[in-house]
């Protein structure tokens, strides 16, 4: 494992611990793999570092079901104050959609 800056991160890096946001809600989890174009999201929510794993590390694979279910994580938390809202459900179900047939295929 190692701590670098968010403007070191490299498409295909892995997080080794996950970013836990200042109200200690899980942002990303560890085994993420990390994209150049997550930087702004990192930076609007203030966070400076992330630790990675490193080249000579194992890297375990992560079952599909626990993916779908962080994914689903995701999505509830961020579409939990407007599944009132009809078009929003459907806007939900899309993207739910989305994440499982993308799992489903890699």
């Amino acid at each position: 494992m190692k701590k670098i800056s968010i403007d070191k991160i490299e498409d295909d890096m892995i997080l080794a611990k996950p970013i836990i946001g200042s109200a200690g809600n899980v942002l990303l989890n560890e085994g993420v793999v990390l994209k150049v174009s997550m930087v702004t999201r990192l930076r609007n929510w203030d966070i400076p570092t992330v630790t990675v794993q490193s080249a000579d590390e194992v890297v375990e694979e992560t079952s599909t079901t626990q993916t779908v279910e962080f994914h689903s994580d995701v999505l509830d938390d961020i579409f939990k104050d407007v599944m009132k809202h009809p078009i929003m459900c459907v806007v939900y179900e899309a993207t739910r959609d989305y994440f499982k047939n993308k799992i489903t295929h890699e």
